[in-house]
């Protein structure tokens, strides 16, 4: 348990992280973990689904569950006052969940919905098709974490069921609150809701770390919104924090190189962003995406590939560095204004294996660093060849020149 006073923050958040990985999930069943978890909020084997709703009502809490490789997490909003009575019904959610089939196939079916109208949205569909680019769809890196409309449609209630008994346990739970506690003894009252919660097995095992493919496909077809990937290391190892800056110098809205050129200059692009990933903890990626103007692509493409491999051939200007180490310091902060954001940083982190003081580290380690260090670091990492594409697009349009682009491999063409 990871607590955090937040003096005035009277509305407070709770997240619990089940700590399953994603490798976890049995083959074929992909994103049965994001549908257990949000089955959980359906009743108990004590209370209705819609008592559960009511009293969580009443005590002004809202609930909703998210999925990620490292596993899915609930989190909860409530007027700190009411701490108490939301462990209460965390506990209950977790430990005596009804999953009853009404309620768990009625899940099934939002999931499988929301998937596939999610696969219609060009910036959704970009990020589907991510983790097979990187990593191949051979292992579970390789497919999304929530799991596709094939894999959850399929699922059945006794499923949700069996996998909730199979990996939910106090071993693995990690439950971070954050707000106002004045008063409150967060982790007493996490005690007393949580001590009649009895299973002394084991977390699940993470994997290990997946390797991004040695040659990557160049292009994956499909709209007019363009992604890149490049591997790099990931949080908290080597060239990360120089990996942030330079980031920052390209892709930042409005400053960056990629926005100047291609929505200033050229007038292809509302906006192109770059910054840092990671899918998998321990693998980075350094992406750059956005939507480009339909009978830009190519052009728009040409422009962003220049722009990347300038560093390569060209220093980082020690002006551009300066200013942009100071934004990242600057802009951090920002993403530990509110309760919320707080408790989701520190669960990601502790999902992760980092400590809770790591943007401290990053801050400081920011602050030391020269436009040799960035640059060196881009270099080490970032070439042409280690770039992936997924342009989502009209594949008759885009196929030759992309195909061009690509060289000797194979253009992979995915129809939506």
């Amino acid at each position: 348990m990871l607590l955090h006073h937040l003096p005035g923050q009277h509305v407070a958040t709770v997240i619990c992280h089940l700590g399953i990985p994603a490798s976890a999930e049995p083959e074929g069943c992909e994103g049965i973990a994001a549908v257990m978890a949000a089955s959980l909020f359906a009743g108990t084997q004590g209370i209705t689904a819609r008592r559960f709703e009511l009293e969580a009502a009443a005590a002004g809490i809202t609930w909703k569950a998210s999925a990620g490789w490292t596993g899915p997490a609930i989190t909860l909003e409530l007027p700190a006052v009411h701490l108490a009575q939301a462990l209460d019904l965390l506990r209950l959610a977790l430990a005596e969940p009804a999953f009853s089939p009404a309620e768990v196939t009625a899940q099934i079916q939002l999931a499988a919905a929301s998937l596939t109208q999610a696969a219609a949205s060009p910036q959704a569909r970009v990020k589907q098709e991510l983790p097979a680019a990187i990593y191949g769809d051979g292992g579970r890196a390789g497919r999304p974490a929530e799991g596709s409309p094939a894999t959850v449609v399929h699922l059945a209630p006794e499923d949700i069921a069996g996998f909730h008994w199979e990996q939910v346990r106090p071993a693995a739970v990690t439950i971070v609150i954050a707000g106002d506690l004045d008063g409150l003894d967060a982790a007493a009252l996490a005690s007393e809701a949580f001590t009649t919660w009895k299973d002394d097995r084991p977390a699940s095992r993470w994997t290990p770390a997946p390797e991004p493919l040695p040659r990557m496909q160049p292009a994956a077809v499909l709209v007019n919104q363009l992604l890149l990937a490049a591997p790099v290391p990931g949080r908290g190892l080597p060239g990360w924090n120089e990996l942030l800056v330079a980031a920052h110098i390209l892709g930042a809205p409005i400053t960056g190189h990629l926005d100047a050129r291609l929505r200033e200059d050229a007038g292809h692009s509302y906006g192109l962003r770059a910054g840092l990933t990671e899918l998998v903890p321990g693998t980075g990626l350094l992406l750059v995406g956005g939507a480009v103007a339909a009978d830009a692509t190519i052009s728009a493409l040409g422009d962003i590939m220049d722009i990347l491999t300038t560093p390569l051939r060209d220093p980082f200007d020690p002006g551009e560095h300066g200013t942009a180490a100071e934004a990242v310091t600057r802009m951090m902060p920002l993403d530990y204004e509110t309760p919320a954001q707080v408790a989701a940083a520190t669960a990601g982190l502790a999902a992760c294996g980092l400590p809770a003081d790591f943007p401290d580290l990053v801050l400081d380690d920011i602050a030391v660093l020269t436009y040799q260090h960035v640059t060196n670091a881009y270099r080490s990492y970032v070439s042409p060849d280690r770039l992936v594409l997924i342009a989502v697009g009209d594949a008759a349009a885009l196929a030759g020149p992309l195909q061009e682009l690509a060289g000797p491999a194979r253009l992979q063409v995915v129809n939506s």
